[in-house]
């Protein structure tokens, strides 16, 4: 895909508000100026990357790597692990890789061995590459662990892996992996039934440390939360909701003490400010960096808590220059000194999403004040009329409030996320705003208790404080997984979008968000409406995709499958590979679709531990020589031809024909069909109008048009995703 189209638009964009844009006219100039850096920071990375590929790829090499990040295998004899490369051949190195058959080691040790490298498939690689993950590491043999690794990431892999299992010694199940996933970024323990749970519920995100577990952590640590005068303020708000006697003292004490704070005598001044005090918040500004490093190295480096901690170094460093950060220009230098050092962090999932909600958080926060502000301007809700109001009518005002904000911050965030889910080509939760104001007030409490459960566990006298704590926090996350299971179980919890049809329906929503806060629209009106125009906009989507045929290729580049999916019915003819597996799953998880109808495994030597379960499987080396098999899923037709040397699968959609080939297939007389499946394997068999390929292979002709997916319409429309 050129992005000539793309880069003309953007800098038209930019001229136009800068010709047109009034006082506003500058951003325009920065939005080039940010376009101009982020082109030479991709550069600088896909230079690093080019010369890694040209090295390493396709070769078979001994490696010394440190495990950093470790996930139950497919077998109880290996794991799923992440490698930081520390050398090639004997030569020193510096890459990190994934590797789905290594030997079972445990996250910090130091391993050597031999593998075969080989770079992620097209589409699978930006998530890769923002992951630093350069390479799919096959183990082949002479696996050693070589003892401890050294180096602060090895160090918090081990930290990582201790936490864990202080906090869950007293649990299990799902209980310990939702607890472990969201306190210490430990993802080992999570079932794929309650991930996709989580997914079907709209709160996968919480299952994924970022931005708001770092704000959890840190925020014990800020300077405003040890400031005398904010909490003896809260103090009389509170007051005024207890009995006439009871609040009318603590409100008289607590104002005492605020008076004799403003008559205390002041200290030294040098110009404007006193020095203790400005040293004072320097010095605690640091504890919250601390912190986020270290919740950033447990975690291993994810982007969405690289930016959280970048967001509250930034606001760090404005209190030690006396100058505040805001909240945009935090979000905006954290991301620039991410794409610095990986242009490709933008292209992460967890970073985007990070990002949108940060965004919708700020926009619902806004909404909610102003509806606040509407309110505190009527008599019957000013404070001095409420303080002598009936207590059961306070609560009630302050729960209204409490729900109202949470609703516009969960509304504005679910909103914000919806386009990157959309365009992702992942599947989102229509009741993710239900789940959003239901339970996600738990999640604060539970973290703090299981990061205090998690460090008193360390300490076996301390074991009775340990088991008070995680009893709390185990309550917490059984309510959350409860609701999380039912929610789940209703109609249409998980749907995918087309990425075009859904990007079109976003920007309309957000045209109507923004033309309804520019015009101070009231909530009780523009609220229906928006949810009117997102139902008919999600409506429409469905219609358009009924009866519609999914075509693409995921996993390796030399053993890539082929996933069909109609109307939630899916087939896969399977080629296999290392990571073969992993992609398949990850490719269905993502959009919401349960395990395959029917598999075809196309591998002469197929193993059960590394193939995807699925309700039906055929094996095409258990057929024999010279035999066949057909069978249909909704408008699918499968038919899989044996030679002895090699298979093909014959994929009919209404007049749409498919083939894929796996090993050394001949025939007597050319087949003809419209798309090749490709792979490595010389397709002379078949004659084709088109081909969907990850890569070029040696039998291509430089010149020709590969695609990545198709969507086909058994009544004759095509589409081509390149």
């Amino acid at each position: 895909m050129t992005l000539g189209p793309l880069a003309a638009f953007f800098v038209g964009i930019c001229l136009a508000v800068m010709l047109l844009g009034g006082r506003r006219r500058g951003y325009g100039l920065w939005l080039l100026a940010g376009a101009m850096l982020g082109i030479g920071f991709t550069l600088r990375t896909q230079a690093r990357l080019e010369t890694l590929t040209s090295r390493y790829d396709n070769t078979t090499v001994r490696l010394v790597a440190s495990v950093e990040e470790v996930r139950e295998g497919y077998t109880r004899l290996n794991v799923r692990a992440r490698l930081r490369v520390e050398s090639v051949r004997g030569q020193e190195a510096s890459f990190c890789c994934w590797c789905d058959n290594l030997p079972a080691c445990e996250a910090g040790d130091r391993i050597e061995g031999i593998f075969t490298l080989e770079s992620p498939g097209q589409e699978d690689r930006p998530g890769r590459y923002a992951d630093e993950i350069v390479f799919l590491a096959d183990y082949s043999q002479q696996f050693a662990c070589l003892g401890e690794a050294e180096g602060f990431r090895a160090w918090s892999a081990r930290l990582q892996q201790t936490l864990s299992d202080a906090l869950c010694k007293d649990m299990e199940g799902d209980e310990a992996g939702a607890l472990a996933a969201m306190v210490v970024g430990d993802r080992s323990r999570i079932s794929s039934e309650l991930n996709s749970a989580y997914r079907a519920a709209g709160l996968s995100h919480v299952l994924v440390v970022s931005g708001m577990h770092v704000t959890i952590l840190c925020g014990m640590g800020l300077p405003a939360l040890w400031d005398m005068k904010r909490w003896l303020t809260a103090g009389q708000k509170l007051a005024l909701l207890l009995p006439d006697k009871l609040g009318f003292k603590l409100y008289r004490r607590f104002g005492v003490r605020l008076a004799q704070m403003q008559l205390r005598p002041a200290r030294p001044m040098e110009g404007c400010f006193s020095r203790r005090k400005v040293w004072a918040l320097r010095l605690r500004a640091l504890g919250p960096v601390a912190l986020a490093v270290l919740l950033t190295g447990i975690t291993g480096f994810t982007p969405s808590v690289l930016r959280a901690a970048a967001a509250v170094a930034i606001g760090a460093f404005g209190v030690w220059v006396m100058a505040p950060a805001d909240a945009m220009t935090s979000l905006a230098l954290a991301g620039l000194g991410m794409s610095a050092f990986n242009s490709y962090a933008v292209c992460d999932v967890g970073f985007e999403l990070s990002y949108a909600a940060v965004m919708g958080t700020l926009a619902g926060a806004a909404l909610a004040r102003r509806r606040t502000q509407r309110l505190n301007d009527r008599p019957a809700f000013r404070r001095e009329g409420m303080g002598q109001a009936p207590l059961i009518q306070r609560a009630a005002l302050r729960l209204a409030r409490a729900v109202w904000t949470t609703g516009c911050i969960s509304l504005c965030a679910s909103a914000a996320t919806f386009p990157v889910l959309v365009l992702r080509g992942m599947s989102t939760s229509p009741y993710a705003l239900i789940s959003g104001v239901a339970v996600l007030w738990v999640v604060q409490p539970m973290m703090i208790l299981g990061i205090l459960a998690a460090l008193t566990g360390l300490v076996p006298a301390l074991y009775p404080v340990y088991h008070l704590l995680a009893m709390g926090a185990g309550a917490f996350a059984r309510l959350l997984n409860a609701w999380v299971e039912m929610v789940s179980q209703w109609p249409g919890a998980q749907m995918a979008f087309d990425s075009r049809y859904a990007a079109a329906v976003s920007l309309i929503l957000m045209g109507l968000c923004y033309l309804a806060y520019q015009g101070r629209v009231r909530a009780r009106f523009w609220v229906p409406a928006l949810v009117l125009a997102a139902a008919v906009g999600i409506g429409g989507a469905v219609v358009l995709s009924r009866d519609v045929v999914q075509v693409a290729l995921v996993g390796s580049a030399q053993t890539p499958s082929v996933i069909l999916t109609q109307n939630g019915q899916t087939v896969v003819l399977y080629r296999g590979g290392s990571s073969g597996r992993t992609a398949v799953e990850g490719w269905l998880e993502s959009r919401g679709l349960s395990q395959p109808c029917l598999l075809v495994d196309l591998r002469s030597e197929p193993s059960r531990v590394t193939r995807p379960e699925a309700d039906r499987v055929i094996l095409a080396s258990g057929l024999g020589d010279y035999a066949t098999y057909r069978g249909q899923r909704g408008d699918m037709k499968v038919e899989v031809l044996c030679l002895p040397q090699g298979r093909a699968a014959l994929v009919t959609v209404g007049r749409w024909r498919l083939a894929a080939v796996n090993g050394t297939f001949e025939l007597a007389q050319t087949m003809e069909v419209d798309w090749l499946l490709a792979s490595p394997s010389d397709p002379s068999a078949f004659r084709w109008e088109g081909v969907l390929a990850l890569k070029e292979y040696d039998w291509m002709d430089p010149d020709t048009p590969r695609a990545s997916g198709l969507l086909l319409r058994p009544g004759g429309g095509v589409r081509v995703r390149q």
